[in-house]
This record gives C-alpha cells, sequence and structure tokens, in this order.
C-alpha cells in the first residue's frame, strides 16, 4: 500500500462591498513553497538542538504577477499591512485518488482585509501568502491571481483551504 501526503492549498478571495455583496470571487490554487514545507517539517520533527519554529499567524498580499516558484521567500511585491489569521477550523474527509480513498485533513485559514487596508485603485493585487509574522517570518506558499483592485469601497476576505 502506497500513502502520499502531498499538502495542496487553494485560496478563495472575496472581493465584497459594504453591504456584504460579493463582487469578485477567485478561487487559485497555491504553491506551497520550500520554506512552507521544511516549516511543516520542522513543526512536525522539531529543530535538533535549535528553537521550534513558529505557526503561521498571518496572509499578506501583493501586486507581482510573477509565477510562483518553489524557492521564493517573500511576496515579490507585498503591500501591508499583513492581517493576522482570524479564523481557523479543520474538516476531515475522504479522498479518491485511482481507487484508493484517503482521510485527509484541511485547516481553513481566514483573514480579512477591511475597507482602508491594502488599497491602491492603480495597481491590482496579483499575489498573497501566507507567514509566520506580521512582518518577515517565514512564508509558507505563494498564489498568483487574476488582478483584483482593492479600494476603500471593498472588503477583502481571504479564506485558505490547506490539505494534509
Amino acid at each position: 500500500m502506497n500513502e502520499s501526503n502531498d499538502m495542496k492549498g487553494v485560496l478563495t478571495l472575496r472581493l465584497s462591498a459594504p453591504d456584504g455583496s460579493v463582487v469578485q470571487e477567485l478561487r487559485p490554487k497555491n504553491r506551497i513553497v520550500v520554506s512552507g514545507r521544511t516549516l511543516v517539517a520542522q513543526l512536525f520533527a522539531g529543530v535538533p538542538g535549535g528553537q521550534p519554529p513558529d505557526r503561521v499567524t498571518h496572509m499578506a498580499v501583493g501586486s507581482d504577477a510573477t509565477p510562483a516558484a518553489d524557492r521564493q521567500t517573500a511576496l515579490l511585491a507585498e503591500r501591508p499591512p499583513r492581517k493576522a489569521i482570524a479564523e481557523v477550523s479543520y474538516v476531515d474527509f475522504d479522498e479518491t485518488v485511482n481507487n484508493v480513498t484517503t482521510r485527509r485533513v484541511r485547516a481553513t485559514l481566514k483573514a480579512i482585509f477591511d475597507f482602508a487596508d491594502a488599497n491602491d485603485p492603480a495597481v491590482p493585487l496579483r499575489e498573497a501568502a501566507i507567514f509566520t509574522a506580521a512582518t518577515g517570518g517565514v512564508m509558507y506558499n505563494r498564489v498568483v491571481f487574476e488582478p483584483v483592485t482593492k479600494t476603500n469601497a471593498f472588503k477583502l476576505t481571504l479564506l485558505w483551504d490547506v490539505t494534509f
């Protein structure tokens, strides 16, 4: 029997008007970068003779559309501020691939960029990531998506599903 523990993530990016109506919604898949894979390995097994890493705590957005790559450790054009992860939930489910069913766990993380956050009507958002800190820290993943114009007329909600 073979088992695969391919981590994967999908971002639901939701731009909402003040009345709560959804103006734009995207669902791009992300790339878990090497620093993120190392983070998970160190959280699992520890760091011999060293300080254990911090868990993920913040999400960030930016404006660069360069494709995500394994060795990236930061967003390429981050737009402050990073937002704290406001909610986390977990669910387990069955995933069947090639007639083999595996029980998976999905963590869903939520962060909200309110009406006054990350605005620039001239430069749309094109990238997002999850980090272990409000500044600096370890980048777990990176996703590039279709342009999203964020102004003070909209709230941006990021719902990140990460499957283990």
